[in-house]
């Protein structure tokens, strides 16, 4: 009974830890480490001592602190001729292990990764800019020499897959020669939208064949907003509050989110976040640096808010569904819509946008933990569970609390 007790609550903790929005990887390292179920219930009341829309943000958050971007993987370069013979197979509906079976992988060959600066862009004056290297095969010292045939712009398979046209490039010259590729939405039209892929055909000397390498990346060419570059801020219950001003397009559900950097350490902060609907009328977006993370951690000074970015959903019912799914559940088990001919993402603008606000003494923050409603109740039936493992309605109520 202990054991169950003891995974019921740890598994409630991350349920409801991740379900609330918090960062397991920031600040919730030792969440699992005691056992007993006092000392789960005592991890929980201290990781949520900060709220959902405002967490510590560290230098290893490396998604948070980079959030426009991902990192690419070496792959091998893939023969032109067994890519084709692949696609053929994959159209006529054969399965994985059946195309596998038949035509096996490529042997080894030289391998190539793509240095992006970003994976996703926003907007029509969003570019990407992608360095190709490529490497010798494993187990192989030297690299022969190649050239780059062609480069062309696939777009999303679920809207055709058509080609978009040459993508421009230029190589440096040397032993083992980089090539940078650069594009852009021409226009916002729906074509550069969604899941693109930049295939890139490469001759290699002394190869009969041409070799493929593919970079896939996001196009939102179509924007649901944008931030204007005006900010206030203001000091609200010991926490920092700064109202990025917005034009928004269109009434949708979004995830918005900011990077706050003290400017005297030169260190990240704060990362905020909010599951919002936004709305053309509204003028302004408030990001919330809640004060015992300042105080908590010894921030004072000028502060840096930046790395301002909107992912929001491209719904075919009302954004007020999505926020509150489960008090919408009937609407949605009714709803009838045909396949979508829109991807279901949209972004904000892309942005370079930052900051900075006037100096702050650390007294000027509160050491106050964060108290609502839901972390009462979220504390308090963890505690009964502690307290009552024979309750069979335990399981269920813990179930309900993490939604």
């Amino acid at each position: 009974m202990a054991n169950i007790l003891r995974n019921r609550l740890r598994c409630a903790v991350v349920a409801i830890a991740l379900c609330s929005g918090l960062s397991m990887a920031a600040d919730g390292q030792d969440l699992l480490n005691d056992t007993t179920a006092e000392g789960v219930v005592a991890r929980y009341q201290d990781f949520s001592k900060y709220p959902p829309e405002s967490r510590p943000l560290h230098a290893s958050n490396w998604d948070l602190l980079n959030p426009w971007t991902v990192d690419t993987a070496k792959l091998p370069l893939t023969p032109a001729s067994w890519k084709a013979q692949l696609e053929t197979l994959m159209a006529s509906g054969m399965s994985q292990a059946d195309i596998a079976q038949k035509i096996g992988a490529p042997s080894s060959f030289p391998t190539y990764n793509f240095a992006v600066n970003k994976l996703i862009l926003a907007g029509t004056q969003d570019a990407l800019l992608a360095r190709l290297t490529v490497s010798p095969a494993p187990g192989t010292v030297s690299l022969p020499s190649f050239r780059i045939a062609k480069a062309q712009l696939i777009g999303d398979s679920n809207f055709g897959s058509q080609n978009l046209g040459a993508v421009p490039f230029s190589c440096e010259p040397g032993v083992d020669p980089v090539c940078t590729f650069t594009w852009k939405a021409l226009t916002g039209d729906k074509r550069y939208w969604g899941t693109l892929q930049l295939q890139v055909t490469v001759a290699v000397a002394g190869k009969g064949d041409d070799y493929v390498a593919l970079l896939h990346f996001y196009s939102s060419p179509m924007v649901a907003g944008k931030f204007t570059g005006n900010f206030q801020e203001r000091l609200e219950a010991g926490s920092l509050l700064i109202d990025a001003s917005v034009s928004v397009q269109k009434r949708m559900a979004c995830f918005v989110s900011a990077n706050l950097y003290s400017v005297d350490k030169g260190v990240p902060t704060h990362h905020a976040e909010r599951r919002m609907i936004v709305d053309p009328s509204m003028n302004a977006i408030t990001f919330t640096f809640f004060g015992k993370i300042f105080r908590d951690n010894g921030h004072e000074g000028a502060f840096r808010l930046q790395d301002l970015k909107a992912q929001c959903e491209n719904l075919p019912y009302p954004p007020e569904w999505f926020m509150d799914s489960s008090a919408h559940l009937d609407d949605l088990a009714k709803l009838k819509t045909p396949a979508s001919e829109e991807p279901s993402r949209v972004y904000f603008e892309y942005n370079s946008f930052t900051f900075t606000t006037k100096s702050h003494l650390g007294s000027e923050f509160s050491a106050d933990e964060w108290q609502a409603p839901e972390r009462a109740q979220k504390l308090e039936l963890l505690k009964k569970a502690a307290q009552k493992p024979e309750d069979p309605s335990m399981p269920e109520q813990l179930k309900r609390l993490a939604k």
